[in-house]
């Protein structure tokens, strides 16, 4: 065996390693990114491509090294290109797009339910209506819905379907196709294979009409190829690249004993065993986390990311932690060595198949390289920060605004009169508890009820909503007010919380503001706040100290106390099972007292993404998140009948609200009905108010968690000089609110920026 075919062994090895290391590694990256999704179809479309771009590179050493004569080298190259083209169209998805023509669904065939219809009129006379039609098909791309006259006004129209894999409706997302007024065309995008059953609904309320047309499937014929035809086009070249970069290499040779000796270049290429494997992850790194957050978190503010960043990592969760660096931190890094090490193979391999004696990477590959990686982490911190809205943050801080000069009432400038016999106040926040949980017949989003003891608190109390029909409904949280601690400050002091430009809160959080801890204390009461987390996180504790003298009683406590063991920690803490325990105990000591009293508590276990599913929780869903709000739901309730049951409870006013709208993990099933057309809002509700109010203040209100604050101190009997607080209205007055005077997006836009009086409550 001489040199040359040594060479070509050593190559072939190398190759075919480094094909192997690179497929492994983005394979286990992607499958700790998405590990829910299953690892066949994970693999597949991934694979296909690894498998693709490998050939071609080995046909293109081939080409190169053995293909001699100039025929064989015109015919080898048509061979290449052909490929090139053929792996392009082939995963581009045209022929599986071609398949699927448009076809027309058989209303005579088909199931209906709840529409009254004469011909091709539409009248809605149940709850939940929907046309079902039994179906076999590999593939469906879209569902349009025509309307033979335009819509009479806004409708919701959902597409549900069945699978083989998934074979019941909550299995599979739902699709919304909303229509606007006036308009007489419904699309929906769906993206399933072997489809059994589909199932549209068009309207929900009794009583609405429509003339339809007809339902057709896989519309869009020649748009949909074209698109593919152009992803095609993206492939094409891509696969091209990989030979031609190849071939660019290996005949620059010449340029490479130049190049080497130029100082300059020396200079330039120094740092690139440094600068282009950080650059790599970095880059790697920004798009992780960007997926993480959006895919857990939703639509979350980024100035709730920068406070996340400065808070104390201290006592949260490890799940949400590992999540972090399973899905956000590894993979990016499993990436970044894998491509680091597959180059320094395939540049022995080049030189391998090229005969050449040096064994290190030519100084211009190296800048080039530079180069691309600096221009690509640019333009990723462009556009990632785009979507989590990093750029309009900046630009909003740097912009000056009067605000709270305008709107903010000073409550240690107002005047409050207490009654004479001061009531006792438990305020629970729920964790994530919004009304969004309760079904679509009672004002919510889901199918089924997750919430009806809190439902039926709400309809037997007092429960301000958004909703002009009774229906449960609620506030909605404003910037920088939906997360714990944000939505804390919000309900009991009336402004959003951000980071002052000096730096972090949390060693002294807002010394110059006045909040209903303030407020409590000065009158008297004894406060407490107890919850089931370490108190520390987020600077919780420090924020109640601060506001007035409140004793802590948080996980550590427990542990002190003996509720748990030294070593006792589930999810966050303890769950909450044990905190109502916990929370009667402290009812039994502060209710002995003949000072009023202030017990605020913060639940744990409907935490995002999934909660914690504890001894109690029963398996009535076949969704965990779904168990746990229903879990919690009963908790809470079974508190406030233990409540009713004391002897202090006459004089007690309870308020239950969510801290904030949950994180939208948009991979959960939960969330197939959520659609644009609904607003979520915050749980609330008020039992054993001490205040007078009309009836149609409570229903068609739109407020933020901010209003709470005067609210509450109201529902205690406290008579407030204006009836406003903070950036809060009390709701009973009838007075409007902000956001009803001045609109929400106004107020977010004003919130997010610089304000010298905010500036002043640190």
């Amino acid at each position: 065996m001489n040199k040359q075919q040594k060479n070509y062994i050593k190559a072939v090895v190398g190759f075919v390693l480094a094909a192997i290391i690179l497929g492994a590694g983005i394979m286990t990256a992607l499958y700790l990114m998405r590990e829910e999704k299953g690892m066949e179809n994970l693999m597949a479309p991934v694979l296909k491509r690894l498998i693709a771009g490998t050939l071609l590179f080995g046909l293109t050493v081939c080409w190169r090294h053995f293909f001699k004569k100039s025929v064989s080298k015109a015919a080898g190259l048509i061979v290449i290109v052909l490929l090139s083209l053929f792996f392009a169209w082939h995963i581009s998805g045209i022929p599986q797009e071609k398949a699927l023509k448009p076809q027309n669904v058989n209303l005579e065939k088909a199931e209906f339910r709840g529409y009254e219809i004469n011909g091709n009129h539409f009248f809605i006379k149940e709850a939940r209506p929907f046309i079902k039609y039994k179906m076999q098909s590999s593939k469906i791309a879209n569902v349009k819905v025509y309307f033979a006259e335009p819509v009479a006004q806004d409708t919701d129209v959902k597409i549900s379907y069945q699978t083989k894999e998934k074979p019941t409706y909550e299995q599979n997302p739902r699709v919304w196709a909303n229509i606007k007024k006036g308009e007489k065309i419904a699309f929906g995008e769906v993206d399933a294979t072997g489809i059994t059953r589909i199932k549209v609904r068009f309207g929900s309320k009794i009583g609405q009409q429509f003339v339809l047309d007809h339902i057709e499937l896989n519309a869009n014929y020649r748009e949909r190829v074209q698109k593919k035809q152009i992803t095609m086009i993206i492939y094409f070249m891509m696969f091209l690249l990989m030979p031609a970069c190849y071939l660019l290499l290996s005949h620059a040779v010449e340029l490479q004993k130049r190049t080497d000796q130029n100082k300059i270049l020396k200079v330039l290429s120094f740092p690139f065993g440094l600068l282009v494997p950080i650059a790599l992850f970095i880059t790697l790194l920004a798009c992780s986390m960007v997926a993480w957050l959006k895919s857990t978190c939703g639509d979350v503010s980024f100035s709730i990311i920068v406070l996340q960043l400065t808070s104390p990592i201290k006592g949260t969760d490890s799940g949400v932690i590992n999540s972090i660096i399973k899905t956000g931190i590894i993979p990016p890094l499993l990436v970044t060595l894998t491509i680091s090490i597959v180059y320094l193979i395939m540049v022995r391999v080049l030189y391998n198949l090229e005969d050449l004696p040096v064994k290190k990477v030519p100084a211009w590959t190296k800048i080039c390289l530079e180069i691309i990686l600096l221009i690509a982490l640019v333009g990723t911190i462009q556009v990632q920060g785009t979507k989590v809205g990093m750029w309009e943050y900046i630009k909003s801080v740097q912009e000056k605004t009067d605000f709270y000069e305008k709107y903010y009432v000073n409550p240690a400038k107002t005047k409050l009169d207490f009654p004479s016999q001061k009531r006792n106040l438990i305020y629970i926040f729920m964790e994530l508890m919004e009304s969004s949980y309760a079904d679509q017949e009672d004002g919510g989003i889901m199918d089924d009820n997750y919430i009806p003891n809190l439902t039926k608190l709400a309809k037997e109390n007092i429960n301000f909503s958004d909703k002009a029909d009774g229906k449960l409904g609620g506030p909605t949280c404003l910037e920088a007010t939906a997360y714990t601690v944000g939505g804390m400050v919000a309900q009991t002091a009336a402004i959003n919380l951000k980071l002052h430009n000096s730096g972090s809160m949390f060693g002294n959080f807002l010394p110059n503001l006045t909040t209903m801890g303030d407020i409590l204390n000065k009158e008297g009461y004894q406060q407490v706040f107890l919850c089931g987390s370490e108190g520390d996180f987020a600077g919780r504790d420090t924020y109640f100290t601060s506001h007035k003298d409140f004793h802590i009683e948080d996980y550590n406590a427990a542990k002190k106390e003996g509720f748990i063991a030294p070593d006792y920690k589930v999810f966050w803490g303890h769950e909450d099972e044990i905190l109502y325990k916990r929370a009667k105990k402290q009812l039994e000591q502060l209710s002995s007292s003949d000072k009023p009293f202030n017990l605020t508590m913060l639940t744990v276990d409907t935490h995002f993404p999934r909660g914690y599913k504890c001894r109690l929780c029963k398996d009535k869903y076949n969704r965990q998140y779904a168990n746990v709000i229903a879990c919690a739901d009963q908790q809470v309730y079974d508190f406030v009948e233990w409540i009713k049951k004391q002897d202090f409870y006459k004089n007690t006013t309870i308020v239950i609200a969510g801290d904030h709208t949950t994180m939208v993990d948009t991979s959960d099933p939960i969330w197939s009905n959520l659609n644009d057309n609904y607003k979520r809002t915050v749980y609330n509700t008020i039992i054993n108010a001490d205040c007078t109010y009309k009836e149609n203040v409570t229903g068609n209100r739109d407020f933020s968690t901010m209003d709470m604050f005067p609210t509450t101190l109201a529902a205690l009997g406290v008579q407030i000089d204006g009836n406003r607080l903070g950036l809060g209205t009390n709701l009973f007055s009838g007075q409007k609110t902000l956001p009803e005077k001045l609109g929400r997006g106004y107020i977010n836009q004003e919130l997010k920026k610089n304000d010298k009086k905010y500036n002043g409550f640190y």
